[in-house]
């Protein structure tokens, strides 16, 4: 066995992205995506937690739905690995859905779910999406349903995390790091311009967002290179830009965080 991953890209469906990946032992870094992730475990199992614990296992027909911003990682279980797939609908593409339907998003952690039905819709939209014989507006409606469906079926669930405990420092910190995603950042400049020692930052910050300030700099990085590579463009020069060291280097912390290489992601669309 081995590691493989497929992205597929859905640019007539709001940039809808698709990953098909069959692993046995690559474990992704804790990271989170700006869209939502929803999928189900074909074959196998897998630990989504940002920790490691049970709570982020997903087994053979069970679906994860991990919301924006909402840190996890990825670590296959058991000999036969896991066999999956994971689509990447934008949260504005949701939020529209909701709206049109009043109905509100599921706000819900990364855990596992059981609902067999809703696993079976999942599989079959995935089908007709990648089926190369099927049209746009096949895609359009299957990915429609699939979407309406999602909502009445997990729209009720209350959410179970709140920001309104993030405290003015670590919120500034946040800001300034969205703000100087590209740039080189120094820790205690960082503490200075937030007003707390670099010791309390670092503590605080990681318990708060589920990743240091460094690490939570990179993923935004990597956010800001999907969005360009999505583009099309020179790989070394949107490393560059991104802030990272070259092409390679970037090259190894995408496919240790998304499971596939920036050249396989910018190149897929249908």
């Amino acid at each position: 066995m081995g590691n493989s991953a497929f992205m597929h890209r859905f640019d007539a469906l709001g940039g809808l992205e698709l990953l098909i990946a069959d692993f046995s032992d690559h474990r992704f870094d804790v990271h989170w995506h700006d869209t939502w992730s929803i999928g189900v475990v074909l074959r196998g199992a897998n630990n989504n937690s940002a920790k490691g614990d049970s709570d982020g296992i997903v087994r053979r027909g069970q679906i994860s739905i991990i919301s924006p911003g909402q840190m996890h990682a990825g670590t296959p279980l058991g000999e036969e690995g896991c066999h999956y797939f994971m689509f990447y609908p934008s949260n504005e593409m949701l939020l529209g859905a909701a709206e049109s339907m009043a109905v509100h998003l599921p706000a819900i952690k990364g855990k596992h779910i059981e609902h067999a039905a809703f696993a079976r819709k999942l599989c079959e939209t995935a089908s007709v999406l990648i089926e190369t014989q099927s049209s746009h507006f096949d895609r359009e409606v299957v990915w429609s349903d699939c979407v309406a469906e999602l909502l009445q079926v997990f729209s009720p669930w209350q959410s179970l995390t709140e920001a309104s405990d993030i405290t003015p420092s670590l919120r500034r910190a946040k800001e300034y790091l969205h703000d100087h995603n590209a740039q080189e950042v120094r820790l205690d400049m960082l503490a200075r311009e937030v007003g707390i020692s670099k010791f309390h930052l670092c503590r605080q910050f990681s318990a708060k967002f589920g990743l240091s300030p460094s690490r939570y700099q990179r993923q935004l990085r990597l956010q800001q290179a999907k969005v360009l590579l999505s583009r099309g463009g020179d790989i070394a020069e949107i490393a560059i830009a991104c802030g990272f060291a070259d092409q390679s280097h970037m090259g190894r912390v995408f496919k240790s965080t998304y499971g596939v290489t920036p050249c396989s992601y910018r190149n897929r669309r249908m």
